[in-house]
């Protein structure tokens, strides 16, 4: 039995909405960055996992070459809460989340390369002049926060490149190919993506619980695509050209993403 990462963000919810059903399947949830964790030791099979991840560790993994988790342009859930524009934290501090991989790269790029400025990265929330924060945490704080500045990421990426921004790709273990239900997996995956955004009404009881309005989630999950088209991949291959200039890869995996999708 093929064992999934499954995230509970609202971003890929549409998805796991359907697949949680499966009973092919066995789920082990964990945040984007235990989810990464436990791929690379080969304990799950396949999972929504960091963009950063695929190209720390390219030689052990295929991609999904049709679905991503991707923005073009706000992406409204991974955001820096801050009490200075981005222009002027310089030498600011700034809380990093340990849920994620990829959007602390991100972040880093955003005001390291984009804006010129070095903050300092803290682990005490407490103390610092800015918080990063991601996934549901970051979106109810988005329509919620008293925040001075939130800088919504996924913005800033498209401002400065005019590109989409890859946050995560359906990640899949080498050894998991071979299983025979891999294939129908795929394509079920596949089937799910293409059913959003048109199935809001049956995926919205779980967040109108969670104290958002329809109104917000329409608006956030307008925002939220999936399909990965050639601008999407030259947004991948930007990103980690710049994470390996910042040294947060050992080497560019944008030389290694193309053959990394599944055909």
């Amino acid at each position: 039995m093929l064992k999934i990462g499954f995230m509970d963000y609202a971003n890929v919810y549409p998805i796991f909405h359907y697949l949680l059903q499966d009973n092919n399947l066995e789920f082990i949830k964990g945040f984007p960055a235990d989810l990464n964790k436990l791929m690379r030791n080969g304990e799950i099979d396949l999972s929504p996992v960091s963009s950063i991840e695929f190209a720390r560790r390219h030689n052990l993994y295929m991609v999904h070459n049709r679905i991503c988790i991707s923005s073009i342009g706000a992406v409204k859930s991974v955001n820096i809460y801050s009490k200075f524009k981005a222009e002027d934290l310089d030498g600011r501090k700034i809380y990093f989340t340990k849920e994620s991989n990829t959007s602390t790269v991100l972040c880093r790029i955003v005001l390291e390369k984009f804006y010129n400025v070095k903050p300092v990265y803290v682990d005490d929330e407490n103390t610092a002049d800015a918080k990063l924060l991601i996934g549901d945490k970051a979106l109810f704080s988005y329509y919620n926060s008293d925040s001075k500045y939130i800088i919504d990421l996924g913005a800033e990426w498209y401002k400065f490149t005019n590109l989409p921004f890859v946050f995560a790709l359906w990640t899949i273990n080498k050894q998991a190919l071979n299983d025979a239900y891999f294939n129908t997996l795929k394509d079920n995956i596949t089937y799910y993506a293409s059913l959003f955004p048109k199935d809001i009404a049956v995926l919205s009881p779980k967040y109108l619980e969670r104290g958002y309005t329809i109104e917000q989630l329409a608006d956030y999950w307008d925002t939220i695509k999936y399909d990965i088209t050639d601008e999407h991949k030259k947004g991948l291959s930007l990103f980690y050209k710049l994470a390996y200039e910042i040294g947060e890869t050992e080497d560019n995996g944008a030389d290694y993403i193309d053959a990394a999708f599944i055909k």
